[in-house]
């Protein structure tokens, strides 16, 4: 496959991290990613509630479409993630899925350590749905949740989310093989998995997030 030099990326998203990354091309017939390695998050929530976030097993297939356009792609990703919660909490709610920018840089420190993160001011789109396709220009993202996600909720801005709810003290998600497509996106893409979790015990509520290692789509 042929290399392309790596060029500064627009900032948005309110994504932190500027290190850019090597990118590859997407030949006829050829394909980036593979194995992924996942991301791991543990914390305490502010009474001392133990959360841990694990991403495990993930992987991503990216391929020209079948279209042969050169600014379409396609990508198909599995992963696992388990979550513990321990304390006075009884279960809580994941929701994961992947961002997906156009001629954005996610930046080499997000990862395990979940350091990089969007901004809450309506910067990455939620419109996008697994399993479909959706168009992307420069400087946009959407976030593209997996398959498998069982309950619809409502979140603090009235928007309509997926998550698993689970009870006791592990909870789990796996999905394998789902696919998106990128459209209309002339320059080079990113995505990066986002595995959120809501846990609440009788004095608080609280909220995480871990973030997988950014992975060029072409």
């Amino acid at each position: 496959m042929k290399k392309i030099s790596t060029r500064r990326a627009i900032a948005a998203a309110g994504v932190v991290g500027a290190a850019l990354m090597g990118l590859t091309s997407l030949g006829a017939g050829g394909a980036v990613a593979g194995p992924l390695p996942g991301a791991k998050v543990v914390k305490k929530l502010v009474d001392g509630t133990p959360v841990s976030i694990q991403l495990y097993d993930e992987s991503a297939d990216v391929h020209p479409a079948v279209t042969n356009i050169a600014t379409s792609r396609e990508v198909f990703v599995s992963g696992k993630i388990r979550v513990t919660v321990g304390g006075q909490a009884d279960g809580g709610t994941i929701s994961a899925g992947y961002i997906v920018g156009c001629q954005l840089n996610f930046g080499g420190s997000a990862g395990a350590d979940g350091s990089a993160t969007p901004d809450s001011s309506g910067g990455v789109s939620t419109s996008a749905t697994a399993s479909g396709g959706f168009t992307l220009g420069p400087g946009q993202a959407v976030f593209v949740p997996t398959v498998g996600q069982l309950v619809s909720l409502e979140d603090s801005s009235d928007n309509r989310i997926n998550a698993n709810v689970f009870s006791g003290t592990t909870g789990g998600v796996a999905y394998s093989q789902e696919k998106f497509s990128v459209d209309g996106c002339a320059g080079y893409a990113q995505a990066m998995a986002k595995v959120q979790v809501t846990v609440e015990t009788d004095s608080v509520k609280g909220v995480l997030t871990a973030y997988g290692k950014p992975f060029s789509i072409g």
